[in-house]
């Protein structure tokens, strides 16, 4: 295997299957595979190929170019946003902190909507985008969004069901007593539109998390938080209500932050496709700077 001009070339040692040769030649994963596809990534002997069980044969060359080769247009379009995987029905993108999901209604600031809404319309006038869920704006990570209305009602409308796993990681105030637990709390929103930890439970949403702690020192704890629910600032509020606000959350206690941000990142996001229902799970690694607040 060689790299050349930004794209690995292969020489095809036996016949087989097309994805499954690039899988075992280069390690990448069934999804990882599947999204260069999707991209038109992937060339044998010069045509380009999007078939996955495509038969190739020995001495064949199979050429793949660059994980997100997409023209420096679009790279410069994407500001920031991360394209993890993308096929004809959805997209996976690592949004940054300091982004809006979806701009509100008096505010025309670039927003990861508004992003790969021009991003898939530079392919094609007629293609579309749809929000299927949102993260916070200083909550940075992964986001599903839906290329075509069918997929999106599909996804809102089982989402309970689609998604096996929603995981973060998030860097909290103070030290834990226990290295892992459930939180049970009961949820409402205040005139301010800020939620809180209600002992009433009547007209109250249900909101469950467990967390594991992965790192702590004396003022800091790094934290793995699994969701069973999704309610607005969950994390947050159930966080604060804990005694461990998120680093950096000022709207929720945590007034202090050594990174310069709200300390909290969608990291690990696993649902049945919509359409071809093939479990998919995406996850990416613990920003560095959530690390720096370890080191020595």
């Amino acid at each position: 295997m060689k790299t050349v001009n930004r794209q690995t070339e292969l020489k095809v040692k036996y016949n087989a299957e097309l994805q499954n040769y690039i899988m075992e030649a280069t390690g990448k994963s069934r999804t990882a595979v599947k999204s260069l596809f999707a991209h038109k990534q992937i060339f044998v002997d010069g045509k380009n190929i999007s078939q996955y069980n495509f038969a190739i044969k020995k001495n064949q060359i199979i050429t793949i170019n660059s994980i997100g080769t997409a023209s420096d247009k679009i790279r410069n379009e994407l500001h920031n946003l991360e394209i993890v995987f993308e096929d004809s029905d959805i997209i996976v993108v690592e949004k940054p902190s300091g982004m809006l999901s979806v701009s509100t209604e008096n505010n025309n600031e670039m927003t990861a909507y508004s992003i790969l809404r021009n991003y898939v319309k530079m392919k094609s006038s007629l293609n579309k985008i749809f929000i299927v869920h949102r993260l916070d704006r200083a909550t940075s990570g992964l986001m599903l969004f839906a290329k075509n209305e069918q997929t999106k009602r599909i996804m809102q409308s089982t989402w309970n069901n689609s998604v096996i796993h929603r995981k973060y990681v998030a860097v909290v105030c103070g030290k834990f007593d226990k290295d892992r637990g459930t939180v049970v709390s009961y949820l409402k929103e205040n005139a301010a539109m800020q939620m809180y930890v209600s002992k009433n439970i009547e007209n109250t949403k249900r909101a469950v998390l467990s967390y594991k702690v992965l790192k702590s020192n004396n003022n800091f704890s790094l934290i793995d938080i699994e969701l069973e629910t999704g309610r607005k600032n969950q994390i947050r509020v159930q966080m604060q209500e804990m005694g461990h606000s998120i680093a950096g959350d000022k709207k929720y206690g945590g007034k202090s932050s050594p990174i310069g941000r709200l300390a909290l990142h969608a990291r690990t996001l696993e649902f049945i496709h919509p359409v071809t229902r093939e479990t998919m799970c995406f996850s990416t690694r613990i920003p560095r700077k959530f690390m720096t607040v370890f080191n020595g």
